[in-house]
């Protein structure tokens, strides 16, 4: 997480921003207390990030066979073209291949989980990383429909063979059409959250009251609440109150954040099922997790 903590009374003019791109709602509500701002470049937090995912893991930088990166849109275009040169060069990722996942939004870095998954269809990869990140320069860019964007960084390592974590189930990404051209509504949003988890269920031949605990996206309380209660999801299901109300909204990054978040104040149980969601203005995808710890 970026190390300065920042209110939002401290963004000029922010009941004004807030009004303007989430009209008639009170950002009281939304329950975000403070932020967290990154006063430098992103790539060392990028860095920190893999070392300590690797680390926690066991695995040697040069046993990674493909780095992953999954970005939200504004992001993808504030990164240096040699981005992600400089993060192999600095973690020592030696014939490490890079990929890059954008333009879902904040569903990004679950489908570059997927992708990572798909990389295993070569006998010779055993390790892949997966690292999600949004930052936000301009501190009045951080106020956005039903958000306030922090900055934040996170990373995991795909493993073949050892158990891990967790072990991925199933995942899905669908498409509101209406909400790609920003007219989306209660009902498309529903139908497209319906869709994504449906499909997960589905491929995994689990039903949703088996779901442990839900990792879902830092926006607006009563948003992912009625979101939550369409789709079945009692709330006490869902784990992102306190990442909400201290770091807000990270991006594509809040779900690993809340797995990390809920693992180490609760513990992830092995055989339990987890789910990994993201709604975003025009995709929301879901992720089922099984727990292996």
């Amino acid at each position: 997480m970026g190390e300065l903590e920042c209110k939002p009374a401290d963004i000029p003019g922010f009941d004004s921003l807030w009004q303007s791109v989430s009209p008639k709602t009170d950002f009281a509500a939304m329950g975000c207390g403070t932020y967290r701002r990154m006063p430098g470049p992103v790539l060392p937090y990028v860095v920190d990030a893999v070392h300590r995912t690797l680390r926690d893991a066991g695995v040697s930088p040069s046993a990674v066979s493909h780095i992953v990166f999954a970005t939200s849109d504004p992001t993808l275009a504030r990164l240096p073209h040699d981005f992600a040169i400089r993060v192999i060069d600095a973690v020592g990722l030696i014939g490490c291949v890079p990929h890059l996942l954008s333009f879902q939004r904040c569903c990004s870095s679950q489908t570059a989980l997927r992708h990572g998954r798909q990389l295993f269809a070569d006998p010779g990869v055993h390790n892949v990383l997966v690292v999600a990140l949004d930052f936000t320069p301009d501190d009045r860019d951080r106020v956005r429909d039903y958000a306030l964007f922090s900055d934040g960084a996170a990373s995991c390592v795909l493993t073949r063979g050892a158990p891990g974590l967790v072990r991925l189930v199933s995942s899905s990404i669908h498409v509101d059409k209406d909400g790609l051209r920003g007219h989306d509504s209660i009902l498309s949003r529903k139908e497209v959250a319906d869709k994504a988890l449906t499909a997960v269920l589905a491929a995994s031949g689990r039903r949703l009251e088996q779901i442990t605990k839900v990792f879902t996206a830092n926006l607006y309380q009563p948003l992912m609440l009625f979101n939550a209660a369409a789709a079945g999801l009692p709330p006490d299901r869902l784990h992102y109150a306190e990442t909400l109300a201290a770091y807000g909204h990270c991006g594509n990054t809040d779900w690993m954040i809340n797995l990390a978040d809920y693992h180490e104040k609760s513990g992830i149980v092995a055989g339990q099922t987890y789910l990994a969601q993201a709604p975003a203005q025009g995709f929301h995808a879901c992720t089922l997790l099984e727990g292996s710890a």
